[in-house]
């Protein structure tokens, strides 16, 4: 029996929080989203430069749909990698949406035109409609819109930008069997979130990711050179220089792909606030101001590259550059401030 119709859109600010939450409103079980993010693991930094002139990829997370959150309320994930439209409506028929992994540049809606590439985004996929079309779910827009199948492949298969390609994934949620305590799972994700940031095991996450961005940085006015095509904050397509499709790139994952602004900082600050209240603890409030001043100046940088769109100068250029490695090292300097404190706890 089809278990459409449960499902209520709503806009959210993290595409995969988002729409966890939304599945789970529909089975019954409303939970705020910073929760949700909070407690999955997957805040922290991710930076992978990419080959020759392409952009760099800057994510605010390190890992992507890691299902802690949904083990810890005893939700059953099932993952499925369906290469068809039919595929796709078969699990339909037995979840009020599924949630599936695309390109957000492949999304036709976002008016992309697949100039600009980020495989780890996520929708929900409510209903076909019809034999060609399915009705879709995305959290930064206000109402569903409708993809061809044809669309919604081409975004589920995409191999733009690996290490994060969206490998067809789709993700069945079952049923919460209880509610998380949060005075007891918070403090035990806190120090999985200090542990994680401050020593990945890998230079392109955490803390040293965001070092790897500072000193790559300077280098982008002699790699990222020459004219390329791009689309513009107006979604016209334009020929720009590669420094300036960089530049708006980052910009647009810092506050436009999906962090709801400030490359996820502020989510995690009113998580830890959270975790405050549960435990009366007031080092996590600490942490979370310190959090909040770090988005700001995430946010800060993202809206001074957005601004700058595709025509600004190469000199002006080269001095948003300096911007973006002066913003990752203070950035850096806040956050390990906040993390050394919380791994005191």
């Amino acid at each position: 029996m089809s278990a459409t119709g449960r499902y209520v859109h709503r806009r959210g600010l993290h595409c995969e929080s988002a729409c966890q939450c939304a599945v789970l409103a529909a089975g019954g079980y409303d939970v705020d989203e910073e929760i949700v993010f909070g407690l999955d693991g997957g805040f922290g930094f991710s930076f992978f430069p990419a080959n020759g002139n392409a952009p760099d990829i800057v994510v605010g997370k390190q890992a992507i749909m890691p299902l802690r959150a949904a083990r810890l309320m005893g939700v059953d994930v099932a993952t499925h990698t369906p290469r068809s439209g039919a595929g796709l409506a078969k699990l339909l028929e037995s979840a009020p949406a599924v949630m599936i992994r695309v390109d957000l540049g492949l999304l036709p809606y976002w008016g992309l035109e697949g100039r600009s590439s980020f495989g780890g985004y996520f929708v929900n996929v409510v209903r076909p409609l019809g034999a060609d079309a399915f009705e879709v779910s995305d959290p930064a827009f206000d109402k569903p819109v409708s993809m061809s199948t044809a669309q919604l492949q081409a975004a589920r298969s995409s191999r733009a930008t690996p290490p994060l390609n969206p490998d067809w994934k789709a993700y069945v949620l079952g049923a919460p069997r209880r509610t998380p305590q949060l005075d007891r799972v918070g403090p035990v994700a806190v120090r999985n979130l200090c542990r994680e940031v401050l020593r990945p095991g890998s230079r392109n996450l955490g803390i040293p990711g965001m070092k790897l961005l500072a000193t790559t940085a300077a280098s982008w006015p002699e790699s990222k050179i020459g004219e390329v095509e791009d689309v513009d904050l107006a979604g016209r397509v334009v020929r720009t220089d590669a420094l300036a499709r960089q530049l708006l790139h980052l910009g647009r994952q810092i506050e436009s792909f999906g962090t709801g602004g400030g490359l996820f900082r502020p989510m995690i600050g009113r998580f830890l606030n959270r975790v405050a209240d549960s435990t009366g603890e007031a080092r996590y409030a600490e942490a979370a101001g310190q959090f909040l001043d770090s988005g700001r100046q995430w946010s800060n940088l993202g809206s001074a590259l957005l601004a700058a769109g595709t025509d600004t100068a190469r000199d002006d250029l080269k001095t948003l550059v300096d911007a973006v490695a002066d913003t990752a090292r203070s950035a850096m300097d806040v956050e390990k401030r906040a993390l050394g404190a919380l791994t005191t706890l």
